[in-house]
């Protein structure tokens, strides 16, 4: 029997608002995973180490909101979406939601100045998506390029007194009003805001969701 309502493990009221472009609102059910604890990205220095480790915790979060109420059917959606970029040496930095303290606005400063300007990153999503009845997983890393422009430092006080940044993987909102600093993206533009719609209209069908 088809799914009648996706079960969204998410607090981010973006990813809803996505889903629901795919989705009537009314057949959306969020419930955030419990675990507020999550894998980092310390010590890893490849894309596949990177891609592996965000992978895993968008399984993990699928699983938590799994074992909230065993006895629902639908779908459960997990996602998580972080910010890769290199450093002057070509390391590999992943960049997830600024720090929650008073010193975020000096991190996000930092991303700006030192990984963003005048250069490419990649904004990657993990998707997991379980039909629960039947334990029928499917999962997607989805990956976008965004260009910054060179002169970020006349707006960059102008934009971290907005606030904008909390909350957002790598400290910006594509959205919102950093968009005045990107000049391009190549790839999956919802993806970058947080949910790529481009592969959930592969995947729902292929768990029994009409798409309407």
């Amino acid at each position: 029997m088809p799914a009648s309502r996706i079960i969204l493990g998410s607090r981010s009221p973006r990813r809803r608002e996505l889903l629901a472009l795919l989705v009537p609102p009314e057949q959306i059910d969020v419930r955030p995973p419990l675990v507020l604890d999550e894998l980092g990205f310390d010590g890893l220095a490849s894309w596949l180490e990177i891609a592996q480790r965000l992978q895993r915790i968008a399984r993990e979060k699928n699983d938590d909101v799994l074992t909230q109420r065993s006895d629902e059917g639908g779908l459960v959606l997990t996602a998580d979406t972080v910010i890769v970029a290199s450093d002057a040496d070509a390391r590999l930095q992943v960049l997830g939601q600024p720090p929650a303290d008073e010193f975020w606005r000096d991190a996000v400063r930092g991303w700006f100045q030192d990984l963003y300007a005048g250069r490419s990153h990649i904004a990657a999503t993990a998707v997991c998506l379980t039909d629960r009845p039947t334990g029928r997983r499917l999962e997607r890393i989805v990956q976008s390029h965004v260009w910054v422009r060179d002169d970020v430092e006349p707006l960059l006080d102008w934009y971290l007194s907005t606030g904008e940044s909390r909350g957002k993987a790598g400290g910006y909102a594509l959205q919102g009003l950093a968009s005045v600093f990107v000049t391009r993206v190549e790839g999956s533009i919802t993806n970058v805001v947080g949910l790529p719609l481009e592969v959930l209209v592969e995947m729902l069908p292929q768990l029994g969701w009409a798409l309407r």
